[in-house]
This record gives structure tokens, C-alpha cells and sequence, in this order.
């Protein structure tokens, strides 16, 4: 039974995050959808992670063991033309019986998107969050470097986390700007939930002045109770998942 690795990209403004539920609409269940028209049979596809409502993926990565053989660009083509419009397979990868899409990744990389102009752009809307007041990147990327390191990062996730650590190793934490657009690109060795959207929402509370350049860092001590900024679902995309 062959083991594929796909990499799945999707807007996720109409579904409830990637994982599977009872009442509400989710991207692997429409994926598996696909998939099972194709095999005949329901396939469960393993995924490299969840992501909340409203968060998209440049680079989901999920695997799924397929009953039999069918060859990777028939497989692609088969599952998006029964796909909905906002999800494609970009690739598929043939991977050892071994394999586990979530406990074989190494590093993932989200990017936070941000539309600053006074007015929201309807164009950029669905992939961005707006602020309206002016963004001091400087003071934000100095903030940033705050994140880079191993620490433990409870104070930016739930309450009782449903994890056994919440200790984090983060490679990279990155502002960068554009006209009317500032992103947050950061790359660790895993997240806990919310820990993305929490480590934008503050940082865009020190860009606009609201908290010292330091918020991030003292966010980090551990008598901190919590980053109570989470910022807006609709600007976090996983950008990519990697195993090497």
C-alpha cells in the first residue's frame, strides 16, 4: 500500500480549520473527499498539523496510504478537479511506510500578512488582517528578536495547552515591509496553539505604540500570565512544512 506525501494549498476563509469535525465544514474532509472518490474507499489523511478557522496554507503537508497504485500526476490532477476552487494539491511525494507527516517534520514556517492603510483593500482582504494606524516596522523588528532562541512560549498560547511542553525552538523571527503591507515570517521547530497569531497580535501592539519594544521579551518570562493579543485568523498562513 503506497504512502504518499501531499502538499496541500488552501484558502481557508469558508472552513473551520484543517481538522475534521462534526458540525462545521473542514479542509481534510473535503481533501479526503477527494481522495476517496478517486481510491473507492475512505482514506484517512494524516496532516502535519492543524490550523485554525480562517488560517490558509501555502504548504500544508499531509500523508495518506493509498490502496493501490496510481501514478503522482494522475493522482494530483484526479483530486483537484473534485477539490472546491479554494484547495489544490500542489505535490505529491512517494514516502517511506515509516513516515508520519506530523512527527517526521523538522521545522514549519508561518507568514503573518498585514494591510496598514487607513482604508481596507477588498483585494487582500480575505488573506490579510487590516490595521488601520501606522505600523512602526523598526520598533516591531526590533521586538521580534525577542522570539529567536529556545524558550517556553505558555504565556502565548490557551490556557492549559494540549501539549506535553509548551519550550519552543524558534530559527527566525522576521518583519518585513512593503507599500500599505507588513508581514511576520517566523520559522521554529514546531508552534502550540494561537503561538503565531499571539506573537503578531503583540507585535503589532508594539508597531503601533501601544506597547514598548520590550512587551515581547517580558511575554516570555514565566510569571507572565498571558499575550493577551491574538491577532485576526484571516492574516496567518503556514507557509511550509519541512522534513530535512
Amino acid at each position: 500500500m503506497p504512502r504518499v506525501l501531499l502538499t496541500i494549498e488552501f484558502l481557508g476563509t469558508r472552513y473551520a480549520g484543517w481538522q475534521r469535525q462534526e458540525n462545521a465544514l473542514a479542509v481534510q474532509q473535503v481533501v479526503e473527499e477527494a481522495l476517496a472518490t478517486i481510491c473507492k474507499e475512505h482514506v484517512v489523511i494524516h496532516s502535519s498539523g492543524r490550523t485554525d478557522s480562517g488560517v490558509h496554507a501555502l504548504g500544508m503537508r499531509a500523508h495518506a496510504d493509498i490502496p493501490y497504485e496510481i501514478p503522482d500526476r494522475g493522482l494530483i490532477l484526479g483530486m483537484n478537479a473534485r477539490l472546491p476552487h479554494d484547495v489544490r494539491i500542489r505535490a505529491v511525494e512517494r514516502v517511506a511506510d515509516d513516515f508520519h507527516a506530523r512527527f517526521s517534520a523538522k521545522r514549519k514556517t508561518y507568514l503573518y500578512q498585514i494591510w496598514n492603510d487607513a482604508v481596507a483593500n477588498p483585494f487582500f482582504d480575505p488573506t490579510h488582517a487590516h490595521v488601520p494606524r501606522s505600523l512602526d516596522v523598526d520598533r516591531m523588528r526590533d521586538a521580534a528578536q525577542a522570539l529567536v532562541g529556545r524558550h517556553d512560549f505558555r504565556s502565548f498560547s490557551i490556557p492549559e495547552p494540549e501539549v506535553s511542553s509548551t519550550v519552543r525552538t524558534i530559527e527566525r523571527a522576521e518583519v518585513t515591509a512593503k507599500p500599505q503591507r507588513v508581514q511576520f515570517r517566523v520559522t521554529a521547530d514546531g508552534f502550540i496553539r494561537y503561538q503565531v497569531r499571539r506573537m503578531a497580535g503583540i507585535l503589532i501592539q508594539v508597531g503601533i505604540g501601544v506597547q514598548p519594544v520590550k512587551a515581547v521579551a517580558d511575554a516570555l518570562e514565566p510569571l507572565f500570565a498571558e499575550s493577551r493579543w491574538t491577532a485576526d485568523a484571516r492574516g496567518l498562513v503556514l507557509e511550509s512544512v519541512e522534513y530535512v
